[in-house]
Parts: structure tokens; C-alpha cells; sequence
């Protein structure tokens, strides 16, 4: 069975913690709505002084996670499709419906478990796997079947 890398509706938030967290990045490549996003700072210079007048939102570039990028890298997930180039939204915390990994892929997630970013669209898989970041906490159960999802509390 193939696993779904995308929620169909996008980044589907449930709820903010009362503590919502979004930056604004701006896109480095084609960034869809409800995909993990890594990458931060420009690369061979420091962009930010010790004062907060010197940090501005290009200062965050971001792409979205390949299978080739460890979840240590995450710096959100895109709140919506944002073009490359532009600016757009990147939530940090909150709750959120994330396609799950299928039993042959990644195992299933169990409510209360700590779950990491899978490097494919918005996936998410058990922290009890070789991922290195945790980016959450399974409130739901989910896997072993194809487009399942659970709800996971966003904590990065």
C-alpha cells in the first residue's frame, strides 16, 4: 500500500494550545499547505545582529523535508501553499491532523507517543523508529493502513 505524504485539506489545525506559534519564512522552493518545512538562516553568513531591529522575516528561508532530511531540521509546517520566493505561514505549535506512516513503512502511532517528522509531505512516525527529533506527542491512534491520519500535538 502506498502511504499518503499529504493531508487532501491541507494543514488541518484543531486547535492552538492557547499558545498559538507561527513564524513567517520565506520559500526557498514550492512549499505545499500541511508539509513539513526545514531549513532556517542563509547559508555563509550570520543574518541576525544582537538586536531585535536586525532580524526580519527573509532571515528564516525554508523548503519543504525530503526523505533525505533527518526531522532534526524542522523548523514547522506550512500553514499554507507558499510559492517560491514568497512569504508564508510556519506553525511551531498546536494541534494538527498528519497523515500517518503505513505498517510497512513506519508502524503504527499510539495515542500518548512521541512522534517524529517523516522527511515525506506532513508524514508522521513513532519516535520508538530511528528518527532523531521529536516534533510531538500522538493524541490519536493511527497506522497499518494506507491515508490514515492522527492527531498530534505540535510541539517544536
Amino acid at each position: 500500500m502506498a502511504v499518503s505524504t499529504a493531508n487532501p485539506y491541507g494543514a488541518v489545525q484543531l486547535a492552538d494550545g492557547g499558545t498559538p506559534r507561527v513564524i513567517t519564512i520565506k520559500a526557498v522552493t514550492n512549499i505545499s499547505g500541511g508539509y513539513w518545512v526545514t531549513g532556517s538562516g542563509v547559508c555563509g553568513a550570520s543574518t541576525v545582529g544582537s538586536g531585535a531591529d536586525s532580524f526580519v522575516s527573509a532571515d528564516i528561508e525554508g523548503y519543504a523535508m525530503t526523505p533525505d532530511v533527518t526531522s532534526s531540521g524542522v523548523v514547522g509546517i506550512a500553514l499554507t501553499d507558499i510559492a517560491s520566493g514568497a512569504y508564508g505561514p510556519c506553525a511551531q505549535r498546536g494541534l494538527f491532523i498528519m497523515p500517518v506512516g503505513s505498517s510497512t513503512l513506519l508502524g503504527s502511532v499510539s495515542t500518548g507517543t512521541p512522534v517524529s517528522a517523516f522527511g515525506v509531505g506532513g508524514v508522521v512516525g513513532s519516535k520508538t523508529l530511528a528518527f532523531d527529533c521529536r516534533i510531538g506527542k500522538a493524541l490519536t491512534h493511527g497506522g497499518g493502513a494506507a491515508n490514515d491520519f492522527v492527531v498530534v500535538d505540535l510541539n517544536i
